[in-house]
């Protein structure tokens, strides 16, 4: 359910989107297994469990922000779009 969530967020902001079976691993099942599904963005854990699609896009927003390439793109376009 979580990844069909992505998935819609993504046709708006566009995203890689890796999806991980932690039963084939684990480090991972001992560290996420009563935790599952668990989100992480930009290696960070940002949700487990239950998350909204606008939990998400609002995350998503942040990391970009907090990215500086995304900083930069961000005021180029702003300045693009002003003349």
């Amino acid at each position: 359910m979580v990844t069909r969530l992505a998935r819609q967020v993504q046709q708006d902001l566009p995203f890689e989107l890796i999806t991980v079976d932690i039963e084939s691993n684990e480090h991972l099942r001992q560290q996420y297994s009563d935790r599952v599904p668990v989100l992480l963005i930009n290696d960070r854990e940002m949700f487990s469990g239950k998350v909204t699609g606008g939990e998400l896009r609002e995350a998503i927003k942040k990391a970009r922000w907090r990215n500086p390439i995304s900083r930069i793109l961000s005021r180029v376009k702003l300045a693009l779009t002003r003349g």
